[in-house]
């Protein structure tokens, strides 16, 4: 957790104490400016002290502080299981040649979840990933690349709780990937085509952001935060804006995927082929997406939004994270430049997601025997 303090004093007409909140649009920290009013030889003068904290709340990543002690503990539990479950799968049943498209696939979800974009009411939403990952790779290694985002964003950046990373990584690690391939399925033996697969992976993106917002609610209102219609509907509304965003990235995507590359997208295990033609634009869409971070909406996010606005929680009620990280803010210490550092946070960060993901994958492949079946989840 960050702090600065900045105070300076003025007068004012008598003893009160106001609250001012703001977001620094580059940085996405929350501050809380307090005035304290006291006197100071005979005069009536007022001492600010400004105090930023980070919040760590990007779209539905959960800070710590914000559920309870039972509700995380059993979201660890769930998170952790289906984690396990997808090591084993991988260990034997993924192509090798995809363990790179994995990894680059991971670097690209982090760095276009640094992209708030807009949305209707002052509200802003990012990219969540976990579908499209899913519809590339499987529910399942999609569930270990959006740990190993969640993971970087808790431990290296503050985004996102460390208690209530089992959460995080259930929302949007588990829910999200296995609702969208599951109705990307259902819809796909309808009608299978170039251009229904499009939309299909459209609406499966949207359900992907819907649901595990949802699933939020729920959450909300198991820790006693917020009766539960008032949180359903609240998270509902937003998030079924979001998710469009949601929908025309995953289709874009898709779309390049299915030109360059359709046996990608097959409900094979092995694909043919080199994958470097795809890995190498996935890596390009990530290098962009990490220098015009800076240009991400300030606007609050879909849950912020919900939680400190609509449920009228306050500021402080939430610590961001209890882990000091490093790039706290996504903003890399030491640099004059406020957009480089941001900018510099991307790719190393980016770095990171790829790296884990990359050697978590290669370990459970070594010595593992080679997968028994060109059918399989995905």
């Amino acid at each position: 957790m960050r702090t600065s303090f900045r105070m300076f004093s003025r007068q004012i007409p008598s003893y009160e104490e106001f609250s001012i909140l703001r977001k620094n649009k580059s940085s996405h920290t929350y501050s809380r400016m307090v005035f304290f009013a006291e006197h100071r030889y005979g005069n009536r003068n007022i001492v600010v002290c400004e105090i930023d904290w980070v919040k760590g709340i990007f779209g539905m990543h959960i800070p710590d502080g914000m559920l309870s002690t039972g509700t995380w503990v059993t979201c660890w539990f769930g998170a952790g299981g289906v984690f396990a479950y997808a090591c084993s799968w991988v260990r034997t049943h993924l192509d090798r040649s995809k363990i790179v498209v994995m990894a680059v696939l991971a670097a690209m979800v982090f760095a276009l979840q640094m992209l708030n974009f807009p949305v209707a009411g002052g509200t802003s939403g990012h990219f969540g990933g976990g579908v499209l990952a899913a519809l590339v790779l499987g529910p399942l290694p999609a569930s270990l690349v959006m740990s190993a985002v969640l993971v970087v964003q808790a431990v290296f950046f503050g985004d996102g709780g460390i208690t209530t990373l089992g959460a995080n990584i259930l929302n949007m690690g588990v829910i999200a990937p296995f609702v969208g391939w599951a109705i990307n399925r259902l819809l796909c033996k309808i009608h299978d085509s170039k251009k229904t697969r499009i939309v299909w992976a459209a609406v499966a993106a949207w359900f992907g952001v819907f649901v595990p917002a949802c699933a939020v609610a729920v959450e909300l209102w198991a820790s006693g935060s917020a009766n539960f219609l008032t949180a359903l509907y609240a998270m509902g509304f937003w998030h079924a804006i979001i998710g469009i965003g949601e929908a025309v990235i995953t289709a874009g995507v898709i779309t390049f995927i299915l030109n360059a590359k359709p046996d990608l997208l097959d409900d094979v295990v092995q694909s043919k082929g080199s994958n470097r033609g795809v890995t190498i634009v996935l890596g390009i869409i990530t290098l962009l997406a990490a220098g015009l971070s800076f240009l991400a909406s300030s606007a609050p996010d879909g849950l912020e939004f919900v939680y400190f606005e609509e449920l009228g929680f306050a500021q402080d009620s939430v610590v961001g994270t209890f882990l000091s990280a490093p790039w706290q803010d996504y903003v890399i210490g030491g640099i004059g430049n406020e957009t480089l550092a941001g900018v510099l946070a991307g790719i190393v960060g980016a770095i990171l997601v790829a790296a884990l993901g990359y050697v978590l994958v290669r370990f459970l492949k070594a010595g593992a025997n080679e997968p028994f079946s060109k059918k399989s989840m995905k």
